[in-house]
């Protein structure tokens, strides 16, 4: 008993970790198409969810119904021998129950389907809602996600609420069936005696082996109902596991490897399209429109090739064709001559470096995110001779030597961590320049033979860009390069400089070649581009007033408040460590919760008092009968008749208990999962940023969590529930009757029962702690997972699939390992108390036998008091075998309540604050910061600004020196530490935070869209609290704005194209402009612009700009900007230097500074005019 149970439910942990692992794994062997077709927030959801139902369907209830099952047939053989008519007769309502078994089954198994195809929706809702949380908190769209969430919940709820119904039914019907076979047994078995061909002894053992069968297969049914709800979770689980890839990238022995690569690129003839654009109806191809439209191009070794061109025109996909993201509909790419079809996956991206133009970094420290760039050794095994490629290790000096080619040393040294800094999701922690800088030391560290540059310095400050820059044309000689981008300065220097328009290449040549023909392609590009530099000369030359200056130009203030921010934001990690796995209280603090659901409770706790009390009912029937039976003076069909009318009044007890206790407990469960789900995304949605910045709250654990923990909960307060109201109801009916029928015997009994209840306590006490670290690690499991799906085109890009999954399996090692001990725990305590369930009938008899013997009893109250313990001996069991659901639901139940407890430092759920209109005055006096993540790092250093109403402020300055962290600031991400913002001499923390922020238009660094239509995403700037409705001419008119109308129009499905994840089927610029759109849809009164054309080519970021003046012409704007062409003719320019304002004025003013930190930024982004013309 202790090894099989113990066995069975090692191999479930061994299975599903088995299981995650294989899904994982075929996760990171799709094709990029596959992947950007699904939602990465529903992949990962299955893992979390769907893999835990089937662990519940193979760990113990498998050995649960082995043994029951064994039992039935047993039961029915013994029966056979001593009464085979008579098990024949009962028998023949077997096709009744399996019919309506089966029936049941099918339709609770539809329903499980149902249920986990919208939770699944749900999941992918909150995977995409938390990973772009700050855009969702700066637009104020908490609520309208929530009820998406919501919709999905209400459709699963309906699911799931049906499968209840249906199981109390099922399970309903099946005890009816058995209590009135009981009673067609007894009056055939009274027949048989009277015809005296059959003893009553004979009856007596035939009833007990059915009667135990019968009980076995009402045991058996919840692993059964467990096995259907296993059978609608595996398809999903599988359906991922079991698809080929069209593009596998961990395949080491498929493809050709070529020896003495040199780096030849060539696109011939090449027509392509993305998988969600093509149009299969199209017969004609004149018709068919694609992104690249018979493109030919010739990358020589050794050489460095521009692509430049508008937004849109199919420069980045051409990238994505070299690395094999897709593979092209006509035409062939190839790499020293052979098709990229035929080469290995791996190895053709090892051989690349590739820095993508939204710098994506992961929960790592700085050392492992550079690292992951490493290279491939490759060998052939001698034994198996097969390709082996195996990932070198970077030393530390490999790492700082790709950091300083970066220019990422010198603020990497900053830190108090240097290397060993853990960078948040994404590398929140760092600025965008940060970022990009890591990202290309993350590409050079690879030595690669092909170099990628797809807006490689585009996040840089003008001094940052020139060094990277540098280094960068100094790493790139003797490699093949692709450069892209729109600041043509920075590829000047390409041997070769292709202008792509529409998908073909219209020009190519070099810079001088180029920049001689009239009217040509790139040199418009370029005089789009333009500095004025012999204005900006003659400026400088002009002797500079310092105390004009003082008065004039510098407007910071050195005063510095001392408001301080005392309310602790969130508890820091060490401090929720050390609080212990369960609060005290937490299950009586779940029911409360359930309380709303009072009626469906008490319908499920009468339900189950009813349900468990038929059995020990059914012993007085019992003992009636047999007696009638062994007496042939009333052995009469009258008399048998009578008592057996009993058992099917006790049947139809039992259907009315199982139907009201499943499908009352189940409702209200269900409902206890609604609210539970509903009140944890809302709680996680009211956290302030410095919550998602702790790794513990990232999007993987958090969605996790959600996947998994109110259903745990629900355990308790809906099946478990039921169990106890089960099993008191039978044990204290069960005992009422022995000690009735005969006390001596009851008393005797007594004593063995708290030794039972004390192996379940000790079995539930055990477990918790297990339960509680596997749960941490699973959701590590799942942080992993979410980051690498989340991330997928970074992922594929670097090649790091297998690093992924090694971090994974790792995760998965502790799980395995504390679910042995659980496993071992559970295998004993569970085969003491079927020990002592069993040693229960023993004595039972013994001590009875010796009663009757010395007359204390007779033969009848035996039977009565020994059937009644018996029974409340089984239930007992039962309860002590739920003990591991009760462990688990505390330690959930103990989360979700820690969740919703916590209070956010900015919450934007509170009604209360300032409402009053606001008009845009803007004034930050002293303000002092740090990062929650980061208390040691000084952000901010007393810095002060001013803008008035209408008025634009500019910030610029070096990468990482605060002004992104300003623009946080102003949209209250976070509070100062020290210091105030105040808007119309209001602070902000008096204003309500909606209302705040409805009156900002935030467009950030890296445009986050959501994966649903550009209308959708243009008309997430807008506030429909009101029911106003969202016209199409509101939308065009911001589109146009943002210069964005005219791409969209060209789109087969228009402004209802859906831009995928994150915005990904866009090409960057144009991600941009839909997210400027956005911005300018609400009609802000203040526009904060953190970069807002830095993915813009240089005539729509001409357009987008006289766009956003004219737009801010009404408004208060702050811009960030490193190309400060497009911020001279701000009113006021902040030069931002290590967290304080170091210089501030206007343009012309801060240029006559000597030396001025304004005047060397603008030097260092001079085009050479004379040059160039």
């Amino acid at each position: 008993m202790v090894s099989y149970h113990w066995l069975q439910l090692m191999v479930a942990h061994r299975v599903c970790a088995r299981l995650r692992r294989k899904f994982f794994e075929s996760l990171m062997s799709q094709d990029y198409t596959w992947v950007d077709q699904n939602d990465g927030g529903e992949l990962t959801a299955r893992v979390a969810g769907d893999v835990n139902l089937i662990q519940a369907g193979i760990g113990d209830k498998v050995t649960s119904a082995i043994q029951f099952t064994s039992m039935f047939v047993i039961g029915v053989i013994v029966a056979f021998v001593y009464g085979p008519l008579l098990t024949l007769v009962i028998l023949s309502v077997a096709p009744l129950l399996v019919l309506a078994g089966g029936a049941f089954a099918k339709m609770a198994s539809a329903s499980t389907g149902d249920g986990l195809g919208a939770y699944g929706a749900a999941g992918a809702v909150a995977n995409e809602t938390i990973n772009l949380i700050r855009s969702v908190t700066a637009y104020g769209g908490q609520e309208s996600e929530a009820r998406r969430y919501e919709k999905e919940l209400q459709i699963a709820y309906k699911a799931d609420v049906k499968k209840a119904v249906i199981s109390g039914l099922g399970m309903g019907v099946t005890f009816f069936i058995i209590f009135s076979t009981y009673a067609v047994a007894f009056v055939f078995g009274a027949w048989r005696v009277r015809e005296m061909k059959l003893d009553p002894g004979d009856v007596l053992t035939t009833f007990f082996s059915v009667f135990i069968a019968c009980v076995s297969i009402g045991q058996a049914a919840p692993s059964f109902q467990a096995f259907a709800v296993a059978r609608g979770a595996a398809p999903r689980v599988y359906e991922v596991i079991d698809r080929p890839s069209e593009i596998n990238p961990l395949t080491e022995d498929e493809g050709e490897v070529i020896n003495d690569f040199r780096g030849r690129i060539e696109f011939k003839n090449v027509f392509f399209n993305y998988a969600s654009r093509i149009i299969d109806d199209l017969e004609d191809d004149a018709m068919k429109e694609f992104v690249l439209n018979n493109f030919n191009l010739d990358v020589p070794p050794g050489t460095a090739h521009a692509l430049v061109g508008s937004s849109g025109c199919g420069k980045s996909t051409t990238v994505r064709l070299v690395e094999r993201f897709y593979d092209v509909q006509q035409g062939e790419v190839t790499l020293d001559g052979v098709n990229v079809r035929n080469l290995n996956v791996r190895w053709l991206r090892s051989q690349m470096g590739y820095v993508g133009q939204m710098p994506t970094l992961f929960a790592m420290t700085i050392s492992e995110n550079i690292a992951l760039g490493a290279g491939l050794d490759i060998a052939v095994d001698k034994i198996e001779g097969k390709t082996v490629m195996q990932r070198r290790e970077p030393t530390h000096e490999d790492i700082v030597r790709a950091a300083k080619m970066a220019n990422a040393n010198d603020f990497i040294m900053k830190l108090p961590e240097q290397y060993d800094t853990m960078l948040g999701e994404r590398g929140a922690m760092l600025s965008g320049g940060q970022k990009q800088r890591i990202c290309i030391a993350r590409a050079l560290i690879r030595n690669p033979k092909i170099l990628i540059l797809d807006e490689s310095t585009a996040a840089l400050d003008a001094q940052s860009e020139r060094i990277v820059q540098e280094a960068l044309e100094k790493a790139s000689a003797g490699r093949t390069t692709i450069m892209i981008a729109h600041r043509l300065s920075t590829v000047r220097n390409a041997d070769v400089i292709s202008v792509i328009d529409k998908g073909t290449v219209v020009e190519a040549g070099t810079h001088e070649g180029l920049i001689d023909i009239d009217n040509g392609a790139y040199r418009t590009l370029v005089e789009h581009q333009k500095i004025e530099a012999k204005n900006v000369e003659k400026i400088q030359q002009t002797p500079a007033d310092e105390s004009e200056f003082r008065e004039e130009a510098l407007v910071f203030k050195d005063s510095v408040s001392k408001t301080r921010h005392d309310k602790p934001i969130g508890e820091s990690d060490e401090e929720r460590e050390s609080e212990a796995d369960v609060d005290k209280g937490i299950l009586m603090r779940a029911f409360a919760f359930n309380r709303a659901e009072w009626y469906w409770i008490l319908i499920g706790v009468v339900g189950a008092a009813v349900a468990g009390s038929a059995f020990p009912v059914m012993s007085i029937v019992f003992s009636r009968v047999i007696f009638v039976i062994m007496r042939p003076a009333d052995n009469t069909p009258g008399e048998i008749r009578k008592w057996c009318l009993y058992f099917v009044a006790i049947g139809g007890g039992s259907f009315f208990g199982y139907f009201c206790q499943l499908s009352g407990l189940g409702i209200s469960g269900e409902r206890l999962t609604l609210k539970l789900r509903r009140r944890s995304f809302r709680a996680i949605l009211r956290q302030e940023m410095g919550f998602f910045d702790e790794r513990k709250n990232s999007v993987g654990a958090l969605t996790t969590r959600l996947a998994t923990e109110a259903s745990l909960v629900k355990g308790v307060t809906g099946d478990t529930l039921g169990l106890m109201s089960f099993a008191l109801s039978t044990i204290v009916t069960g005992f009422a009757i022995a000690y009735e029928a005969c006390w001596r015997v009851a008393l005797v009994v007594t004593g063995v029962f708290p030794i039972m209840a004390i192996c379940g306590a000790l079995q539930m006490k055990l477990m918790t702690g297990f339960d509680a670290d596997s749960e941490k690690m699973y959701a590590e499991a799942g942080t992993i997972a979410s980051e690498a799906v989340n991330n997928f085109d970074t992922v594929t890009s670097v090649g790091v699939q297998d690093v992924f999954m090694r971090k994974y399996n790792a995760a998965l090692e502790i799980p395995i390992r504390n679910g042995r001990k659980s496993a071992m725990v559970a295998g004993i305590m569970f085969g003491i108390s079927e020990f002592l369930s069993q040693a229960l009938w023993a004595v039972s008899f013994w001590i009875g036998s010796i009663f009757v013997r010395d007359g204390f009893c007779d033969f009848p109250e035996l039977m009565t008091a020994i059937t009644g313990l018996l029974f409340a001996g089984m239930m007992l069991g039962n309860a002590s075998g739920q003990a591991s659901d009760v462990s688990k639901a505390k330690i959930a139940a103990t989360k979700i309540f820690r969740l919703l407890d916590r209070e956010s430092g900015i919450d934007p759920s509170k009604k209360t604050g300032e409402v009053s209109s606001i008009s845009g005055h803007l004034a930050a006096e002293g303000l002092r910061f740090e990062y929650p993540s980061r208390p040691d790092v000084h952000v901010l250093r007393g810095a002060s600004i001013e803008v008035s109403q209408g008025q634009t402020l500019a910030l610029v300055g070096a990468s990482g020196c605060g002004k992104s962290t300003t623009i946080a600031l102003l949209e209250r991400f976070y509070d100062p530490r020290e210091g105030t913002i105040r808007i119309d001499d209001t602070e902000i923390r008096e204003y309500n935070l909606n209302h705040l922020r409805f009156n900002l238009g935030l467009v950030s660094q890296e445009p986050d869209l959501f994966n649903r239509s550009i209308r959708d995403n243009i008309a997430y700037g807008l506030d429909h609290s009101d029911g106003t409705p969202v016209t199409d001419d509101t939308i065009i008119a911001a589109a146009k704005a943002a210069n964005a109308h005219s791409f969209i129009s060209e789109l087969e499905d228009g402004y209802d194209t859906v831009v995928g994840a994150r915005g990904e089927r866009l090409s960057g610029g144009q991600r941009q402009r839909v997210a400027i759109a956005r911005a300018l849809v609400r009609e802000p009164r203040i526009l904060l612009l953190d970069e807002a054309t830095s993915a813009l080519d240089a005539v729509s970021e001409r357009v987008v700009q006289d766009a956003l003046d004219k737009a801010a012409a009404e408004r208060t704007t702050v811009a960030i900007a490193h190309r400060l062409s497009t911020v001279k003719n701000a009113d006021v320019i902040a030069v931002v230097s290590k967290g304080r304002i170091v210089e501030s004025g206007k343009h012309e003013q801060l240029l006559r500074i000597p030396n001025g930190e304004y005047a060397n930024l603008v030097k260092n982004q001079l085009t050479e005019a004379t040059d160039e013309e």
